[in-house]
């Protein structure tokens, strides 16, 4: 009996409802989560933040793990019904309608964690085109946009006190020299404040801002700028030099502008660091 007639007479005897899934999506299923996985890897080279890429590469793979053994099953039945302690027969007349309903109802477990992986590969395939960029900038613009929305909504209710708490502070003032809505800004500096559009002590609702972009880091007394893995970058002038943040601290000086994106863009945020001498406050 080759592998051929049995499927056909499971799906006959067998009350197989996921024959479907084996024989027309379970290939392209695969090529699909593979994609994903790949395309996720792509989005995550630029990021210097190590546990993020580990996360995101573990979710990504996922869809993969859960399609292979359907993969597998349709292209070695034999072998994989052998796993499970079932022969191969040589004729139907060998195969018991209780072991074919047996055989089905593991043939469709398998066939619904496939399904299920299947369905998360499209969803990991639109994560890392949003991750990396790939997408339409209408499409990047709008989801941006409802973010910023959402995000301003929160600074106006909280923006006015946060602002009041800290900006006064013995290791200096950041300034949003530009920035749309937050431009004029004024945010005293702590230790381990996080610049970002969320979550963020500093917030800054721009599109090119990250959710988390950069953290400000207090040692011995000195101010250091860290990116957090930002999608568009930090970048440091100074003395008419731009430097970009690879994810080690930068150590700030008196008058450096910072810049959330390259500095070359125009829809990038500019922001200015003062501290009086000697740690006086601004």
């Amino acid at each position: 009996m080759t592998e051929h007639e049995l499927w056909r007479y499971l799906e006959q005897y067998a009350q197989m409802s996921d024959a479907w899934w084996y024989s027309v999506a379970v290939l392209p299923a695969t090529i699909i989560s593979a994609c994903a996985y790949f395309l996720m890897w792509l989005a995550l080279r630029r990021t210097r933040q190590l546990p993020k890429m580990f996360l995101w590469l573990c979710v990504a793979s996922m869809p993969t793990v859960l399609v292979l053994p359907s993969f597998y099953v349709s292209t070695n039945l034999a072998d994989a019904l052998a796993r499970v302690g079932f022969t191969m027969p040589a004729n139907e007349q060998q195969i018991s309608r209780a072991v074919a309903l047996q055989i089905g109802a593991y043939l469709s477990q398998i066939a619904t964690l496939g399904i299920v992986g299947a369905s998360l590969a499209f969803v990991i395939l639109i994560a890392a085109i949003l991750v990396g960029g790939y997408a339409p900038p209408q499409v990047i613009q709008t989801i941006q946009s409802i973010s910023q929305s959402f995000s301003k909504a929160m600074t106006n209710a909280l923006g006015s006190r946060r602002v009041a708490r800290v900006a006064n502070s013995k290791y200096g003032i950041i300034t949003v020299a530009r920035g749309g809505a937050q431009q004029g800004a004024k945010f005293g500096v702590l230790p381990g404040a996080v610049i970002g559009k969320v979550e963020a002590h500093i917030v800054i609702t721009d599109p090119v801002v990250s959710r988390k972009h950069a953290r400000l880091d207090i040692q011995n007394d000195t101010v250091f700028l860290i990116d957090l893995g930002s999608t568009n970058g930090t970048f440091v002038r100074r003395s008419g030099r731009d430097v970009e943040l690879n994810g080690d601290p930068f150590e700030l000086r008196h008058g450096d502008h910072i810049y959330l994106g390259p500095p070359t863009e125009p829809e990038s945020v500019e922001l200015i660091y003062e501290r009086l001498p000697a740690g006086g406050q601004s």
